[in-house]
């Protein structure tokens, strides 16, 4: 896997394993590039295998900072942190006013703790505080089954068409509310 796709596959698991943006939302284009990441045979389709192994490998390596074959909630709020500074260049990027992007990366901060034990907490099967490599593939396992919208054992550009697309609102539009939306 190309490097550079690393960074945008973390923030497509941090938003499925969170639970905050639905499985059942992602649009045509981010199933496009969920599938042009994740297709190893290239047939147009991911398949649950292809789409959990390089999905966890890619988390465990990425969020597990300190390697010790766990990811804790510090783990991942550190790396939430990292995807609000991203964003705040894309905001940037996007013309999004320096007071806008203000309000967001406050509100934000003040929620990361929280987002981070929250998400931890979803994945954490055994409720011990740490996320193992078994539960986070159970529930990549999981989130692979709501976005299979024609329930055919692959993602392809069908699911899209079959799923109806009802994303989240977030704060600030492509912003890093997005990624984080607290609604439950």
């Amino acid at each position: 896997m190309k490097p550079i796709m690393k960074p945008l596959l973390v923030s497509v698991i941090l938003m499925a394993s969170s639970g905050l943006v639905c499985a059942e939302s992602y649009s045509e284009d981010q199933l496009k590039e969920l599938i042009r990441t994740q297709d190893d045979d290239h047939n147009k389709k991911v398949n649950a295998e292809e789409f959990i192994d390089e999905t966890v490998s890619d988390v465990e390596d990425t969020l597990d900072y300190n390697q010790d074959g766990y990811i804790t909630s510090n783990e991942v709020a550190i790396e939430m942190t990292e995807d609000l500074a991203d964003t705040v260049i894309e905001l940037k990027k996007h013309g999004v006013s320096e007071k806008n992007i203000n309000k967001t990366v406050i509100s934000e901060l003040n929620s990361i703790d929280k987002d981070a034990k929250a998400l931890v907490k979803k994945m954490d099967a055994d409720k011990d505080g740490l996320v193992e490599p078994e539960e986070l593939k159970a529930y990549q396992k999981k989130k692979f089954d709501a976005l299979d919208a024609n329930n055919d054992g692959s993602l392809s550009l069908a699911d899209s068409r079959v799923a109806k697309v009802t994303p989240k609102k977030s704060k600030v539009k492509g912003g890093f509310g997005f990624l984080y939306n607290r609604d439950k």
